[in-house]
């Protein structure tokens, strides 16, 4: 019986670091924290997503007052894009004509510098994350090998036992979390995408209300 658990905590203390290593691993080399199939895109670039007029010079448009709570509508995952296109029409509809393209191309801006702002967040999260699962897993593999040492060293009295069944339960417990922490992985992983298609599409939506 001990052979076996010899062999088992062993076996899952490998797995463990596996785990933890492996995103990175299979990831951008020259990011070794980040766990994504898809490379890491530090900073989106305007022209990937808008062939409107430039941007270049419209760095504080998230600070616009009067566009505030429609950019804080369009950036939010949580409105459905068809309605957000409303959104960007109803606005679009109470321009003026002579102001309509300069007052969208400045929306755009707005948007894009928020969104852009929000996947950076969301990638450096998603790093520590990484960082602490990596952190985590050498925990569980110590507490493995300490188990399968108390194991080999204690009695069989009913106080060793009781040792052995706590040691055990809080392997078992630390196991468990770090194996949800690391499926949250790949969800994380989609968010940076979602938000690139959701630039994508409002800047599809606005391009769509303008004149020329």
């Amino acid at each position: 019986m001990k052979t076996q658990s010899s062999t088992y905590f062993k076996f899952a203390a490998a797995i463990f670091c596996w785990l933890a290593a492996a995103p990175a691993q299979a990831a951008d080399k020259s990011h070794p924290d980040w766990p994504c199939v898809q490379g890491k895109i530090e900073s989106l670039s305007p022209t990937a997503v808008w062939d409107g007029p430039s941007i270049d010079a419209d760095a504080d448009a998230a600070s616009d007052e009067s566009i505030k709570d429609l950019v804080l509508q369009l950036t939010s995952r949580r409105v459905p894009i068809d309605q957000a296109a409303k959104a960007v029409k109803k606005y679009a509809d109470g321009l003026a004509a002579a102001k309509k393209d300069e007052q969208l191309t400045h929306l755009f801006a707005a948007v894009f510098n928020t969104i852009n702002s929000q996947r950076k967040t969301v990638m450096n999260g998603l790093e520590k994350y990484v960082r602490s699962q990596r952190d985590r897993s050498a925990q569980v593999q110590q507490m493995g090998l300490d188990l399968e040492k108390l194991q080999k060293e204690t009695g069989i009295d009913d106080e060793s036992e009781a040792k052995v069944a706590k040691a055990q339960q809080d392997y078992d417990w630390a196991a468990r979390i770090f194996q949800e922490r690391q499926q949250n992985i790949t969800v994380a992983c989609d968010i940076p995408v979602i938000m690139d298609e959701r630039l994508g599409e409002i800047s599809r939506a606005i391009r769509s209300n303008m004149t020329k």
